[in-house]
């Protein structure tokens, strides 16, 4: 080996393994989000105490925690993440270490999605409402980060939101692109 090929073996390895962490990080955040979601959730509607805390929820939650990062923002965003993406329990229940009973039993709570994610689904259903949530949970928790959808919950329609999601993990588009597609109409100019 000479040193230019081991110049190139070495750049490789740091490529490779740099963009293995950032996935594993972003996996475990998109995670983190959907479970506070979760809970957040729960507690909304089966706390015990939820009477004490109403609308200031949020609010006392982020000063109790008191962890930077964690604050009223992320909890919104959290909560909205899990009422849009309840399908992501199956997977998020796989891929979390072994936890207490009552994150399981939560998890178990959730329903399951339907698996497919071809774009012809889109386009040759004679029931749009059949197909949604068809995309395999797997693949939208490791193909699309939280960033991404932050956006993709502004979306009422859940069609619509499924052509972006299908666009987002089929040409990989970054957060700004993702943006500028919702923005320039992709999806009424495709003619669904």
């Amino acid at each position: 080996m000479n040193f230019e090929a081991l110049v190139k073996h070495i750049s490789t390895i740091q490529n490779t393994l740099q963009a293995q962490a950032a996935h594993a990080v972003n996996l475990a955040l998109t995670s983190r989000n959907w479970l506070m979601g979760c809970y957040i959730v729960e507690f909304e509607q089966n706390g015990e105490d939820r009477a004490k805390y109403g609308e200031f929820l949020l609010k006392n939650l982020e000063q109790k925690v008191n962890l930077k990062g964690l604050n009223i923002t992320l909890f919104k965003r959290s909560r909205v993440f899990y009422m849009v993406y309840p399908q992501l329990a199956t997977v998020i229940k796989t891929i979390l270490p072994p936890t207490g009973a009552s994150t399981m039993h939560l998890l178990e709570m959730q329903g399951l999605g339907k698996s497919a994610s071809l774009m012809h689904l889109l386009q040759n259903a004679e029931n749009k409402q059949d197909i949604v949530n068809t995309i395999e949970p797997q693949k939208l928790l490791s193909s699309i980060s939280f960033t991404h959808f932050i956006e993709l919950v502004k979306i009422d329609n859940p069609i619509k939101r499924m052509y972006y999601e299908m666009l987002t993990i089929q040409t990989g588009l970054s957060v700004r692109e993702l943006k500028r597609q919702i923005g320039a109409l992709s999806y009424e100019r495709v003619g669904l």
